[in-house]
């Protein structure tokens, strides 16, 4: 009787700490990937256009949707060499 008291003790303490725990950690670590991936590509796109092209913004409109802020310090095309900090602000 004291096995299946164990085996129920320990299947609860699964159910109610490392289930949980895992999921958290799986999904912050899904959300972390995307973000990074979603900066790296703004970022390409920034770099291919030359700057910030009617393009650019388009994108940015599109991810503001999905409540994620991006920011330059500088609007419009930009000469060779020039540099364009990008602000990233994600709410979830």
């Amino acid at each position: 009787m004291s096995n299946l008291k164990g085996a129920i003790l320990a299947t609860a303490l699964f159910a109610a700490v490392v289930f949980p725990f895992l999921l958290m950690m799986s999904i912050d670590a899904f959300q972390q990937h995307a973000f990074l991936k979603m900066t790296e590509e703004v970022t390409e796109l920034v770099k291919e256009e030359g700057g910030v092209s009617e393009h650019v913004t388009q994108i940015t409109k599109r991810l503001k949707k999905k409540d994620l802020t991006v920011t330059f310090s500088k609007l419009g095309l930009v000469k060779f060499g020039e540099e364009i900090v990008i602000g990233y602000k994600y709410e979830y």
